[in-house]
């Protein structure tokens, strides 16, 4: 298995991308740390899962938005295991509204969570993982940190900053062996999305999709787990675009736009 031996951790892993993530490093023989802000029993039910499959997992509450909380995540993960090998920044928040309507604390909230988050847990952690000789750091980007979603509020600009420090520390911690990449997918099929949009808005953005289809998490987890492996050893400072074509298809958006209005301006 691809991570015998190493230690994983996952923030955000009780749902969703973090959760696909932190059970399929677990799979390739990882011992996992599966981070939480909320859901004790979800978090439960990762770890039981994960321990199933043979890795030695344990859980952390801590909200990444708070520092002196992943300081104490830290010294849990130091004093437990003793080294980190491979970090995944997956958790992340989505309040959607148009900017002049989104209140002063709204646009903290949501930077403190998807930008500030990251950086908190990587600073706290980046002493322990160059102790271990180095690792991979990845972080869940979106592709609306390179084209705005209209109306997603603070997300989009919170995601594109989260791009720009990992190519930042990409930059910096290079010398200490750590590689540090981002991973921006586009829908993909988790429980937070189909709270967020309704069945009829999920199929429109279905048939904007080159390939046709809502991303799944294994399509996301399938490069992360490279990403983490030795077989990227040479790829740092990157962000890998996870949408079924759809950031590169505005001709073809626009050809489908087209079409869709001549139709209804050809009905009677």
């Amino acid at each position: 298995m691809r991570f015998d031996g190493k230690v994983a951790l996952v923030t955000g892993a009780s749902r969703g991308i973090g959760r696909a993530i932190a059970l399929a490093l677990a799979r390739e023989g990882a011992n996992v740390i599966v981070n939480y802000s909320r859901d004790d029993a979800k978090a439960r039910e990762v770890v039981d899962s994960a321990k199933s499959l043979g890795s030695r997992a344990i859980m952390v509450r801590a909200d990444v938005s708070n520092p002196m909380q992943i300081e104490e995540m830290e010294r849990v993960v130091r004093e437990e295991f003793g080294r980190l090998d491979i970090l995944v920044n997956s958790a992340g928040i989505t309040l959607r509204r148009p900017l002049e309507e989104v209140p002063y604390e709204e646009w903290r909230r949501v930077m403190e969570v998807n930008l500030n988050g990251a950086f908190y847990v990587m600073r706290a952690f980046f002493k322990l993982m160059a102790d271990s000789g180095g690792g991979s750091i990845i972080n869940i980007a979106s592709v609306a940190g390179y084209i705005p979603m209209v109306g997603s509020g603070a997300y989009s600009p919170s995601k594109a900053g989260l791009i720009m420090l990992t190519e930042l520390a990409a930059a910096e911690w290079a010398e200490y062996g750590i590689r540090v990449n981002a991973v921006c997918p586009g829908p993909i099929e988790t429980d937070m999305l189909r709270e967020e949009f309704t069945e009829e808005q999920l199929e429109i953005r279905k048939r904007l999709i080159p390939l046709g289809r809502l991303g799944r998490t294994d399509d996301v987890v399938k490069l992360v787990l490279f990403l983490a492996s030795e077989d990227s050893s040479y790829i740092t400072g990157e962000s890998f675009i996870v949408d079924g074509g759809m950031a590169v298809s505005y001709y073809l958006l626009m050809e489908k736009l087209f079409k869709v209005g001549k139709k209804i301006l050809e009905q009677p």
